[in-house]
């Protein structure tokens, strides 16, 4: 069959090879690209993913913070700063899954790095494989992608958990802390209105009308002060029921009725009733006595009382978060 004169004129036409040859060439890079898509694309995921991790070191540091730092009157403003770092290091957690989520390759779930990268020759019958060496291929880009995925994936994992572990045991700290606070301001009263108590026995020593009245006056501020402490110590004893304030409790209950008793005999004193001065003075030093009795018996510092409970109650807590706080840095050393 002969071609007509004008299908010749067109395959011979410059312009035509020019576009095969173009076309060519954009089918092959289309490939190139392909393929570079196909290794480089997992790598920026994983990359992006790796800078969100980064993103959740602090946070996670101002957690760590705030669980070993001794409790003190700045706990409770730790655990605040604590429980919103929480927040942003599970923000940006989740950001860094959603990069692996988009990857061509298994992800958290169903991934495992392989335990072994080597191919060994089949050996073609009993006696060449004893003699035959085996032979290592070298991990295919695929692989490695693999196990770089399956290292970052146990490190977001381990700080997720890190992260589930703290909230149990920042509540408990906050607790701990605010009864702190309250048994703290209550041992300051107590000592205020001991040293009160001190300066109102001076004054009724003198016994004068004018030492009798201010011995008057400084027993009423002592008995305000005994009041206030009572007051805290209720509630510290109410935010925290596991720690034991019983002890505080009686002993400022009987310096208040000893205090009730130095008021009467200023009174009776100034009044010129002796003998009901007297009796008031015994009752006095009855209450004196059971309250040195109180204080003898151990009347600890309330911060350890409350340290010591703190301890005892968040003990498995604790051990959860160590546990979890251990993992996050085996995972983070296999990044390196």
């Amino acid at each position: 069959m002969r071609i007509p004169l004008s299908l010749k004129s067109f395959f011979r036409s410059p312009r035509i090879i020019i576009i095969l040859v173009v076309g060519a060439c954009v089918v092959v890079a289309a490939g190139v690209m392909g393929a570079q898509w196909y290794h480089n694309t997992p790598n920026q995921h994983i990359s992006r993913a790796l800078n969100y991790l980064e993103e959740s070191d602090a946070p996670i540091a101002r957690v760590d913070e705030a669980l070993n730092a001794p409790l003190s009157t700045e706990t409770t403003q730790q655990v605040r700063s604590a429980l919103r770092a929480i927040t942003v290091a599970r923000r940006a957690l989740t950001h860094a899954q959603h990069e692996l989520d988009g990857l061509p390759y298994p992800t958290s779930t169903s991934l495992r790095p392989p335990t072994d990268m080597t191919s060994t020759a089949a050996p073609s019958s009993p006696s060449t494989a004893s003699s035959a060496p085996a032979t290592t291929a070298p991990a295919t880009r695929d692989q490695q992608i693999t196990v770089r995925l399956a290292k970052v994936q146990r490190s977001l994992a381990a700080r997720r958990a890190l992260l589930d572990s703290a909230p149990p045991l920042l509540d408990r700290t906050a607790q701990a802390a605010a009864a702190l606070n309250s048994a703290a301001l209550g041992w300051q009263k107590l000592q205020d209105a001991a040293a009160l108590t001190d300066t109102a026995q001076q004054q009724f020593a003198q016994q004068t009308q004018d030492a009798l009245v201010a011995s008057h006056d400084t027993s009423t501020q002592a008995a305000d002060a005994y009041a206030r402490a009572h007051e805290q110590f209720t509630a510290a004893a109410r935010t925290l029921p596991e720690a034991d304030f019983s002890a505080y409790l009686d002993y400022i209950g009987q310096r208040i009725l000893m205090t009730q008793s130095a008021l009467l005999s200023c009174e009776d004193w100034i009044n010129g009733h002796y003998q009901d001065a007297n009796a008031d003075v015994a009752a006095y030093n009855k209450f004196a006595q059971a309250a040195a009795r109180i204080a003898g018996e151990g009347l600890q510092l309330p911060s350890d009382l409350v340290a010591s409970t703190y301890k005892q109650q968040t003990k498995a807590a604790q051990q959860t978060y160590d546990r979890a706080r251990a993992e996050v840095l085996r995972a983070d050393a296999e990044l390196r």
